[in-house]
């Protein structure tokens, strides 16, 4: 619904920035009650097992059905189930993880089984709850709220879920600094979007694997620095 109160001026602009920079602020800062953040690193890790185990390590574009097919010889719990779209009209695919059980739509399944990125990237997704050993059932869906679950869990591992599936997809040791966004979706079947958000990523990995880091706004610094006055303790380092 688009709003129609017009907006307050100066006032209305700087709250909203100041809203925005405490936001920022306060995700650097540590808090004894906070999730434990799941580095991608750590991801990465797991993406290079899972695929050695399949034997797929080398592969780019992979074969969605036949990753499936290997899952559920390899691993004991793990199943899968094509079901009617009548079934299942609000998500695309789903993980139960008390059944061990992946359930795809059949039409999901044929856009996957055609190379449709979008339906590649819903099954990576389940695969990759499963893999990060998520526990009740996940649903990827675009109308179903979270029940039964914290919110905060709930985004923690779909932010999770969301980074294995695409490092899956196109692991980091299989791109290039040369890589264009067009690479991407040539060689590993993502989508133009997709493929950019992931070619962001490994940017961001290089530059960590090499030390360099993105200066932060002058602004946000101000505010940390006086946050650290004050004892609080940052979870990045200031120059």
């Amino acid at each position: 619904m688009l709003c129609t109160r017009p907006c307050s001026h100066e006032g209305g602009l700087q709250t909203q920035t100041t809203r925005n920079i405490l936001y920022l602020v306060g995700a650097m800062i540590s808090r004894p009650d906070m999730l434990r953040h799941v580095t991608d690193e750590e991801i990465e890790q797991r993406v290079k097992v899972l695929r050695r185990e399949l034997g797929i390590q080398n592969q780019s574009c992979l074969d969605m059905m036949a990753v499936i097919q290997k899952l559920s010889t390899s691993f004991r719990h793990f199943n899968y189930q094509r079901v009617p779209d009548a079934e299942m009209p609000d998500a695309e695919a789903q993980w139960d993880a008390r059944k061990g059980l992946l359930r795809m739509r059949e039409s999901v399944v044929g856009a996957m089984q055609r190379g449709e990125p979008r339906a590649r990237m819903a099954i990576a997704n389940e695969i990759a709850h499963f893999a990060m050993r998520h526990s009740g059932v996940r649903t990827r869906s675009t109308t179903q709220t979270t029940a039964g679950r914290s919110l905060l869990d709930a985004k923690k591992e779909e932010s999770e879920a969301r980074r294995f599936a695409a490092m899956f997809l196109a692991p980091n040791y299989l791109l290039s600094s040369t890589d264009t966004v067009d690479d991407i979706v040539d060689r590993f079947g993502l989508s133009f979007e997709a493929a950019m958000i992931r070619k962001g990523e490994f940017d961001a990995f290089q530059r960590r694997a090499s030390g360099h880091r993105r200066e932060l706004p002058s602004v946000v610094v101000d505010y940390l620095k006086e946050a650290q006055r004050r004892g609080a303790k940052l979870r990045t380092e200031l120059n």
